[in-house]
């Protein structure tokens, strides 16, 4: 949310001043346009208000970095990513009918300077888990003011007011938090699970400055047997798309 971008920005100048250089990024993707989307949101004027510089990493030069994966052996890494002293994520806190959350691990996937980034659908587990080796962030900042729920979501999820923001340093935990927040087990999270394993971070953590002991449960709870019927939905329609092709 610009507001949200708004204020962090704000901190970050009385903290640091003026001689700190902030850049927010941003990449394309196949229904994505940043370029468009930072004048018609309300970005730009934020951008401008703290001399804050934006990037689109889908237009930079990049360098291949070995990730150690099955997927994606080398990833592009934009070059503001790689030059970055410190990086901060700030995700919205989200469902994702693919991946059940959306959050700081799948907010690096948005970091991949590929256009076409629908085509790593099919193993997003293992990409997620992979690009967060190579891109992971030193500070986690989830936006849960207005998070997004839902069967369809993000695209085509409902709004919810749920008055929250998630701060941590390890985006494993700070998702496996998320995940729960959200109604799921993050131990059929297959991002969460993945990254672990890699070693982007730890499922543990420790709740600390806590504003509400409410928090600690679920703002939303899915109906799973609409979740499993949607998914079927999604795959019969993308299977119906290669027969296509084929034909």
């Amino acid at each position: 949310h610009p507001a949200f971008l708004d204020a962090l920005l704000r901190i970050l100048r009385e903290i640091y001043g003026y001689k700190l250089r902030l850049k927010v990024v941003e990449s394309d993707a196949t229904v994505a346009l940043p370029d468009l989307f930072i004048k018609w949101f309300g970005f730009l004027k934020v951008l401008e208000k703290w001399k804050a510089e934006y990037v689109n990493l889908s237009r930079e030069e990049t360098v291949y970095k070995k990730s150690g994966g099955k997927i994606l052996k080398s990833i592009p890494v934009p070059k503001t990513m790689e030059e970055a002293d410190y990086f901060i994520t700030v995700p919205k806190l989200k469902t994702n009918s693919l991946t059940k959350i959306t959050c700081c691990l799948k907010n690096q996937f948005g970091c991949l300077p590929f256009v076409n980034k629908r085509r790593f659908h099919w193993v997003i587990d293992e990409v997620i888990a992979e690009v967060n080796k190579v891109m992971k962030p030193n500070l986690c900042i989830v936006d849960g003011i207005i998070s997004h729920v839902g069967v369809q979501g993000p695209a085509f999820g409902q709004p919810l007011y749920s008055k929250l923001v998630i701060v941590g340093f390890d985006p494993v935990a700070v998702d496996t938090f998320a995940s729960k927040l959200l109604g799921f087990n993050p131990r059929f999270v297959g991002h969460i699970i993945k990254s672990k394993k890699v070693g982007v971070g730890s499922m543990n953590y420790e709740l600390i400055n806590l504003a509400d002991d409410s928090l600690t449960k679920p703002i939303y709870k899915p109906n799973y047997f609409e979740w499993l019927l949607y998914r079927f939905g999604a795959f019969l329609q993308e299977k119906a798309k290669k027969v296509k092709v084929e034909r």
